[in-house]
C-alpha cells in the first residue's frame, strides 16, 4: 500500500501554510555561490548566480509571471535570490521536511501552472485567495491542520520510486564520461536541411475525445514540463507516431525528443531523420530551443513557415566529396559523454541522499 492511500486531501489558503516574500532583480553570473532563480520552468528555475543571498535555503520559490512558467514552484535546497518575477514562500510550520516540501512544490505547480500566466500574474493579492487542494489531519485540539507528517512519507516513498527508476533507465557506460568531448564545428544550417522531414503530426487528438484505456502511450501537447509529456493514453484509432522523432509545439516553442511511439495535441510538428538517436538528440532539441528564443506567444510564434525559414547552429564536417554536411557522428559522441556524464552525477547525488 503506498502512503498515498492514507491521505485525506481537502483545499487550505496558501498563505496559511506559506509566508510569501517578494524577490528583486540582478545582475547573474555564470558562476558564484547562490543561485540565482528567475522565470524559467527548468533547472529548479536557477538561471545563473550571485555573490549574495536574500533568503535561506528550506523555503519554496514560485514563479508569478512572464513565458516562462507562471505558476511554477520548486523547492530550493540551499540559499537563493529570486528575481523580481519570483516569489520566495516560506513554511510557517515549524521543522517541516525537504520531502514534505518536493511534495508541496509539485502540489502547487499542478494546481497554478494553468492558471496563471503574463496576462494573470500571480501576485500577492491573488494568492492570498489561491487555495490548495494538500492532505490534512486532525489535530489534538480537533482542528483540521495541514498534514506534514503524511506528505513526509509520501515524499520518501516517491523519492525512493524515482532512484529506483532513474538508475534503471540509465544505459550508458560509466567510462565515457571520462572521454573527453569531440571539438565540433558549427555553423547556421536551415532547420529543413537538418531534418529530412518535418510535418505536422498524424496521430494528434483533443485531448479530452481520447479513447479511455490503459495509457501506455505518452500523450504530447505543447507543454514545457515533463518533455511535452501531458499524460498517457491508450491506443487510439489512429496509430501512434513512430518513437525516434524531435516535436515542436508551435505557438509555444516546446521541443522535446520521443524516444517511443506517442500521440500529441494539435500544432506538434514532427521532425525526422534516419540518423537521430537519444544521443544526437540531447544536442539538437539544445540547438533548436536556443534558436526558438526568438520567438515568443502571440504574434512572433513559432508557425511552420517560420521553422521552414529559420536556421539553427548545428555540428558540421565534410564529407568525401568535399561538401558541407551534418556531423551526426561528431553530435552522437558528444550527446553520449554528457549522457554519460550526467548518469554519474546523478549516481552520486543518489548516493549522497541514499
Amino acid at each position: 500500500m503506498s502512503a498515498y492511500d492514507d491521505l485525506r486531501f481537502a483545499p487550505e489558503l496558501l498563505t496559511d501554510m506559506f509566508r510569501i516574500h517578494a524577490g528583486s532583480g540582478r545582475a547573474k553570473q555564470e558562476s558564484g555561490p547562490i543561485p540565482y532563480v528567475a522565470a524559467s520552468f527548468q533547472n529548479n528555475g536557477i538561471v545563473g548566480y550571485v555573490d549574495e543571498e536574500k533568503y535561506p535555503g528550506g523555503w519554496l520559490s514560485f514563479v508569478k509571471d512572464g513565458d516562462g512558467g507562471a505558476g511554477t514552484c520548486f523547492y530550493q535546497p540551499a540559499a537563493f535570490w529570486p528575481s523580481n518575477h519570483v516569489f520566495g514562500l516560506e513554511p510557517l510550520a515549524e521543522d517541516v521536511t525537504e520531502p514534505a516540501l518536493i511534495v508541496m512544490a509539485a502540489t502547487i505547480t499542478h494546481q497554478c501552472f494553468p492558471k496563471y500566466n503574463r496576462g494573470f500574474a500571480a501576485n500577492s493579492g491573488r494568492l492570498s485567495r489561491q487555495k490548495i487542494m494538500v492532505p490534512v489531519t486532525t489535530s489534538s485540539s480537533g482542528e483540521q491542520v495541514v498534514d506534514w507528517e503524511g506528505m513526509t512519507r509520501l515524499g520518501e516513498e516517491l523519492m525512493a520510486q524515482a532512484i529506483t527508476h532513474t538508475h534503471s533507465a540509465r544505459t550508458s557506460d560509466d567510462a565515457d564520461a571520462d572521454a573527453d568531448l569531440p571539438d565540433l564545428r558549427f555553423e547556421p544550417m536551415l532547420i529543413t536541411d537538418v531534418f529530412e522531414a518535418m510535418k505536422s503530426s498524424s496521430a494528434w487528438y483533443d485531448k479530452t475525445k481520447l479513447r479511455q484505456g490503459q495509457g501506455v502511450f505518452p500523450f504530447v501537447s505543447r507543454t514545457k514540463v515533463s518533455n511535452g509529456t501531458d499524460g498517457f493514453t491508450a491506443r487510439q484509432e489512429k496509430s501512434p507516431e513512430p518513437g525516434g522523432a524531435v516535436t515542436i509545439g508551435l505557438d509555444t516553442q516546446t521541443i522535446s525528443y520521443q524516444p517511443v511511439p506517442f500521440y500529441t495535441s494539435q500544432n506538434i510538428q514532427v521532425l525526422r531523420h534516419p540518423s537521430l538517436d537519444e544521443d544526437n538528440a540531447l544536442v539538437l532539441v539544445s540547438c533548436l530551443r536556443e534558436q526558438m528564443g526568438k520567438f515568443s506567444w502571440g504574434g512572433n510564434g513559432a508557425t511552420l513557415g517560420r521553422l521552414k525559414a529559420t536556421r539553427i547552429m548545428v555540428p558540421v564536417t565534410v564529407n568525401d566529396s568535399g561538401n558541407e554536411v551534418i556531423d551526426w557522428e561528431g553530435m552522437t559522441l558528444y550527446g553520449k559523454i554528457l549522457r554519460a556524464r550526467a548518469e554519474r552525477r546523478l549516481s552520486a547525488s543518489a548516493a549522497a541522499s541514499g
